[in-house]
């Protein structure tokens, strides 16, 4: 068990490096929270939206740029393993599919988090929205929901790797699966922002918990089938 926790670590950091090294992923991530902001800031600006309004579709607004942004963006994340045959490499050290897969999901969940928050303040900038008091909160959904959508992504994206298609495949196939996690996350945002907590006794953490846990126990016995094929 020592053994298989040090190969993982070991992989983490590989995929962290290798990310750091491209910042293909955190420049996607990045560029696309800043041109949805600006576009979203645009559009309620034009609509001449009253403070309350803009309130009430802030949480919608928040959770479709995020699932847009990351489902999007994701699709250059195997690249380099792809184009260097890494996976065939590390199959044939020893190294499980559970592994690679759970270093992904990793690395993945911390560019995401980071991309979380960053929409959360430029929205927020975007809409004239004050959120300094249930930021904490919001933080705390935000990567949860990360380590949901890295889950489910981590798997997809290697299941659409091979394909010429994969930028406009993987949101399509993706987006449908991920549906509880946005509702989830939209029911969640909205309750912060409306009453400053969440309601005592809410469904949705659990109902978010329990679709990270399918996307994982789905993807841990599967991406090792998929980057094999």
């Amino acid at each position: 068990m020592i053994r298989w926790l040090r190969t993982l670590g070991v992989l983490i950091q590989k995929e962290w490096r290798l990310e750091w090294r491209s910042k293909e992923l955190f420049t996607l991530l990045a560029c696309n929270a800043v041109l949805f902001s600006v576009l979203v800031g645009a559009g309620v600006s034009s609509a001449v939206l009253d403070v309350a309004t803009a309130e009430k579709i802030y949480p919608m607004l928040l959770w479709v740029v995020f699932m847009l942004s990351s489902t999007t963006s994701v699709t250059r994340f195997n690249e380099q393993e792809l184009e260097g045959r890494g996976f065939e490499g590390l199959l044939l050290s020893g190294v499980s599919g559970a592994q690679m897969y759970l270093a992904k999901v990793v690395v993945m969940t911390l560019f995401f988090s980071v991309s979380f928050v960053l929409l959360v303040l430029l929205l927020a900038l975007s809409l004239d929205k004050d959120v300094s008091g249930i930021l904490g909160s919001l933080c705390i959904v935000g990567i949860g929901a990360s380590s949901a959508l890295a889950s489910l992504l981590a798997l997809l994206a290697a299941v659409a790797s091979t394909s010429k298609l994969k930028g406009i495949l993987l949101p399509i196939i993706s987006l449908p699966v991920l549906f509880p996690v946005f509702l989830c996350g939209m029911e969640m945002t909205m309750e912060l922002v409306l009453n400053g907590a969440l309601n005592e006794g809410t469904p949705w953490p659990i109902i978010l918990l329990c679709a990270e846990t399918l996307y994982m126990v789905a993807g841990i016995n599967l991406f090792e089938m998929a980057i094999k094929e």
